[in-house]
């Protein structure tokens, strides 16, 4: 169709694609070689949840066919959807191996972060979004959160994770991955929103900024006391300072600490 030249990536954040099985039939020879990129947050796709077994399935066939008719997909979000319990089957269908993956508020299982980590997508990944995925409504979160990073390790490629709001309370994790070298191309880390003291905060930077020289970005929690920031903010100083990145800046507001290395040019990910 001639709409379609030269367009390679398709947003369809907010559709409602719940019934999407029974309206759009897609044929065992569907294919869509020019689509590179799929955005598919918030659409409904709740294909396992308030469903009896046989719509299950429906949905779930739909959704794997739809996919495993993009043989050039690289991109894919199918964030704010509740896929708990079968992200296995429906990464699988995806014929090339993604390298951007936004997985956020998808409420993972152990299944899940089993799933993810043993995809043909692993290796591949360079940006990936795990935000809120473990909310605690498959366990407990904060042990979930460790895992899942452990986990992330074998994500060779990654050159952006976002982490935040995931339960985690230190960087026991995070530092063990910078120290081993497992993410030697990793550019950008967001971690905030998560319950961390300034002083494990301050070990986060101090170990990711002597580890990961890439690193231009890392976004982090603060501890509030009062309303305010301040022994999150002068501790992080610290660790800047004592890591001899002149390069880099600090911003902050009553939310998070930004630390940006100047004329950073980050690769803007899809799904944001």
């Amino acid at each position: 169709m001639l709409f379609c030249q030269g367009l390679t990536g398709v947003c369809l954040k907010g559709i409602d694609l719940s019934l999407a099985c029974a309206s759009w039939q897609l044929g065992h020879r569907w294919s869509c070689e020019w689509l590179t990129a799929l955005g598919l947050h918030d659409c409904s796709l709740d294909v396992f949840r308030g469903t009896g077994p046989r719509r299950h399935g429906c949905r779930l066939r739909w959704l794997c066919r739809l996919l495993a008719g993009l043989p050039n997909l690289t991109t894919l979000d199918v964030g704010d959807n509740y896929l708990a319990g079968n992200l296995g089957v429906i990464l699988d269908s995806v014929p090339r191996p993604l390298e951007r993956l936004r997985l956020a508020c998808c409420d993972f299982t152990d299944a899940d972060v089993d799933s993810l980590v043993s995809s043909r997508h692993a290796t591949s990944l360079r940006e990936l979004d795990t935000e809120n995925c473990t909310s605690g409504l498959h366990g407990n979160a904060e042990v979930m959160s460790r895992r899942l990073l452990r986990e992330l390790s074998r994500c060779l490629c990654l050159r952006s994770l976002q982490f935040a709001n995931n339960s985690l309370t230190d960087a026991n994790e995070l530092c063990a991955a910078f120290a081993s070298n497992c993410w030697p191309t990793l550019e950008s880390l967001d971690v905030c929103l998560n319950p961390m003291s300034a002083t494990e905060v301050a070990r986060l930077v101090e170990v990711g900024l002597a580890s990961c020289r890439r690193i231009c970005r890392l976004c982090l929690p603060v501890e509030l006391v009062d309303g305010q920031n301040t022994a999150a903010l002068a501790a992080v100083s610290r660790s800047v300072a004592e890591s001899g990145r002149h390069d880099v800046v600090i911003k902050a507001d009553d939310q998070y600490i930004v630390i940006l290395a100047n004329n950073a040019e980050l690769e803007i990910p899809f799904f944001h």
